[in-house]
């Protein structure tokens, strides 16, 4: 199922690079890089960084926001919710991307043109947990109801295939993968723990959205930089998903029921999926933040899903 290319609008709210004329050099990369794709790009530059009701005051009718910041601050303090609402209150998505240095925005414009430059052919969606009956229950739900003629689910639980043939099926280029189980701020404890460094491949491309519902893998207690926002930053994913602080299984398992609903009625964006499928408590979002790019496609290539489906499980 091809896709048609749809007209979108995003505000990015980011530092004045008076001084560093590399990192405004490498945002304008960055902002010719979306309109390239049809994104309309609407700017607002600050001295300071704005609190999320300051944004909120700021977005008009555009599709997403990005609020790019220094890495020093923390995604728990950079944002308040995952998505944020516009003059027409209207939910969108809110992201936050960190940088450290002016690379990081180059390798991050770089992800964005692979990613939104790839034909958008397939929904191929990775079910990923841990091995413990409790998350692989909600993999098995969700790929029997994801076996549609639109989607491509490929259920790899930790009990069903070796991590080196996970990340193999990841570095494909798959457009969507969700991890259920339990998270750190360095990474997921299923796959006998999953760490940022274990993505080795240089020749990967990158994962279209990375969702990680669990436990704090975009918390930096203890670390530098969280597993989700060095995921983005390494260029292995377009964008990622994932909670500052604790989170409650219930609340995931709700989430997997969103995002199920969401894949079935033709959400084909980050953006879409993330809006269609949050549930209505508080507590299941509160607690997650969006890092990267608020507009990542989410389907893959006919080529990456055929790949996908000879990544060989033990069931």
């Amino acid at each position: 199922m091809k896709l048609k290319q749809q007209h979108k609008t995003i505000l990015i709210v980011k530092p004045q690079f008076s001084s560093d004329v590399k990192s405004e050099e490498n945002f304008i990369l960055l902002q010719n890089t979306y309109k390239k794709y049809g994104i309309e790009v609407h700017v607002i530059s600050y001295n300071i960084r704005p609190s999320y009701n300051e944004i909120q005051s700021q977005v008009q009718n555009q599709d997403a926001v990005l609020l790019i910041g220094d890495a020093k601050c923390y995604p728990k303090n950079a944002l308040k919710f995952p998505f944020i609402k516009t003059s027409e209150n209207k939910n969108i998505p809110i992201a936050w991307l960190p940088i450290r240095n002016s690379e990081d925005l180059f390798t991050f414009s770089k992800t964005i043109n692979e990613v939104h430059g790839r034909k958008q052919d397939q929904c191929a969606v990775a079910l990923l947990s841990q091995k413990h009956p409790r998350f692989t229950r909600i993999v098995d739900r969700m790929a029997t109801i994801l076996n549609a003629p639109s989607l491509s689910p490929y259920k790899w639980s930790s009990n069903l295939l070796l991590r080196e043939s996970m990340i193999e099926g990841l570095e494909s280029g798959l457009g969507l993968a969700t991890y259920f189980g339990h998270g750190r701020p360095i990474g997921w404890v299923g796959y006998y723990g999953l760490r940022s460094h274990h993505f080795e491949n240089k020749k990967a491309k990158p994962v279209g959205a990375l969702l990680s519902l669990c436990c704090k893998t975009a918390s930096r207690k203890n670390t530098a930089i969280s597993f989700c926002e060095q995921l983005v930053l390494d260029g292995k994913t377009a964008v990622s998903f994932g909670a500052v602080d604790s989170t409650l299984h219930t609340d995931n398992t709700r989430w997997s029921v969103g995002i199920t609903k969401a894949l079935l009625s033709g959400a084909n964006t980050i953006a879409e999926l993330i809006v269609q499928a949050t549930p209505k408590n508080l507590s299941s979002y509160t607690h997650y933040r969006l890092i990267g790019d608020p507009l990542a496609p989410i389907y893959s290539t006919k080529e990456t899903a055929l790949f996908a489906n000879n990544i060989k499980t033990y069931p």
